[in-house]
This record gives structure tokens, sequence and C-alpha cells, in this order.
């Protein structure tokens, strides 16, 4: 990266572990040919430019550990993930309508193709339904149990013009949906009916340095909005890249940042909060998508 940025780095060597590759068949099980670890800095960072200003995450903050990634051979542009009802595997989606299941191994299986841009993906703890953000500007729902149908709820009217740049992360919030998109990490709050509940507001806002939403999930055990950053911000020393992000769980305050740079280098458009495993999950988009498994301590 060639950037203003690179003064405030602070460049970090991993040791990598590789394992033997694994074969699919018909896009079904083991799909791990390359799988790799990484342990981060003592005080959380992880590699890469660390701010376009001067931050360092408050002592009680979570701390990132073990990185291990698994390269999804026949995943196509993952882009949004969340745990399923019972927490045993997670939801998936993917930019070109793909609909999968995806267990914690690194293997999945595909159900469906639902024709449609699917970005964000969050699940109604109740219900047990999806919701997702579907690009440039819609809000859509497969529904509990069958999850064999994909329905329009609603158009965010603000972001009709965004296009290619519209509409990534959708978090499911205390009954209703934060939804955001990467033109100017705006975002807004709607019911899960459809019906708008709160203005557009950036959350560039409350923390400069975030350029897009490229994905967001709400942690509700701990009142958290995480948020990822997808973007490279090459040619933007003032915005840091491929960064995630922890809000206050009404977006109005950040609390800590966590570079990516180090392992993720294909737009990482996907984050997801386990406690289970005390990790957060995170994706590439890419054409064989690339899984993540960040863990964390004090999660």
């Amino acid at each position: 990266m060639k950037s203003s940025i690179l003064a405030f780095c602070l460049l970090v060597v991993f040791g990598f572990t590789s394992c033997v590759s694994c074969t699919t068949d018909d896009n079904k099980g083991p799909v791990a040919p390359i799988k790799k670890e990484a342990v981060a800095n003592e005080d959380g960072t992880y590699g890469g430019a660390q701010s376009a200003a001067s931050w360092t995450n408050p002592e009680d903050a979570p701390v990132m550990g073990k990185v291990t990634s698994w390269t999804l051979k026949g995943v196509v542009e993952l882009s949004g993930l969340c745990l399923s009802k019972d927490k045993d595997f997670m939801w998936g989606v993917g930019d070109q309508g793909d609909f999968y299941k995806i267990h914690f191994d690194g293997t999945f299986e595909h159900i469906k193709n639902f024709d449609n841009d699917l970005e964000g993906l969050c699940m109604d703890p109740e219900t047990g339904d999806l919701y997702i953000a579907s690009e440039p500007n819609r809000i859509r729902v497969i529904r509990a149990p069958n999850y064999d149908t994909l329905v329009k709820i609603c158009e965010v009217a603000d972001a009709a013009s965004y296009e290619n740049s519209g509409l990534e992360g959708i978090a499911y919030y205390k009954g209703q949906l934060y939804v955001g998109a990467q033109t100017g990490a705006n975002y807004w709050r709607y019911s899960l009916k459809g019906e708008k509940l709160s203005n557009k507001t950036s959350l560039r806002t409350v923390c400069p340095t975030i350029s897009e939403v490229g994905d967001m999930c709400y942690d509700a055990e701990r009142d958290r909005l995480w948020v990822i950053d997808s973007n490279s911000n090459s040619t933007r020393p003032e915005y840091l890249p491929f960064t995630l992000y922890m809000f206050s769980g009404d977006a109005s305050k950040i609390i800590a940042k966590y570079p990516l740079s180090s392992f993720t280098k294909n737009n990482p458009e996907v984050c997801c909060v386990d406690h289970t495993h005390n990790c957060i999950w995170i994706a590439d988009d890419s054409s064989n998508s690339i899984l993540h498994k960040v863990e964390f301590s004090n999660l």
C-alpha cells in the first residue's frame, strides 16, 4: 500500500501452518484446501495501518488472538453470515444469490440460488427468519422454517441511487433492523415490517476513519455493534484499510478498532459474532471465498 498511512504502520511477520488440501463433491463436504493460523500482537492489533490518527483500544476491550483461515472452494463471493437459531451452524449468502449452510470446520452445503444480489444477513432470534440487505436498496426476508422463498419487504429510498455501492450490512437490533451502505458509511433503522424508524446517519460522525459499511453484526450479549469496512482505501489515507470496528449498541460511540490487513486481502465483507467459539467470523468476498475464524479474549 503506497499511502502516507504507512508512517503509522506496525509491521508484523507471522508464521503460518498449512494443512493437506481437501476436495469437494457438488459443492458439499470438506472445502478447506488452504488453512492458515496467525497470532495477533499483545495489544490486540494485527499489523497493517493502525490509524489515520493516534488510536488505542481501551483496556477492557476484546483482544484479538489467533486466526484460522479456510478457502471455501465453490463458495462464490460470500457476503453475509449469521448463526443459526440453535447456533449449530451458520447461514450464508453470496453476491450471486447463493444460499448456504456453512459449518464451523469450513465445510458447507449449497442450498439454492435466489438469483438476486444478496449482501448482509441477520436472523430474528425469536422466529428464525433471515433478513437480507440486497443491493442497491432492498431489504428482503427468507422465512423459517422452510427457508425456500425470498420476499422483498421494502426499499430504502435514500439508497436508490447507490447502485453497486448500496446496502451491504444488516443487523437484528432489539426487534428492529440496522441496515448499512457502502456509500458514506450510512445506516438506517427499519422495523421488521419495513417501516423506516430513523433517518440516514453516517458512522463517520462518530468515527471519521470508517469509509463504508461492508457488513454489520449486533452482539446482544454485550450490546455492541460490530461493523467491517471492506475497502482497502489505498488511495484515501484519511480512512483505515480493512478494519473491524466495535461501536456501542446504539452506534453513538466508537469503542475499538481492529486492523485486518495482515490476513485478509480480498474485500472482507462479512462479520459474525460467535460467543460459543469466542470468535468473530470474517470472510473475504471472492470467487473462492476465504473464511477466517478470528479468536478474541474478553469477547
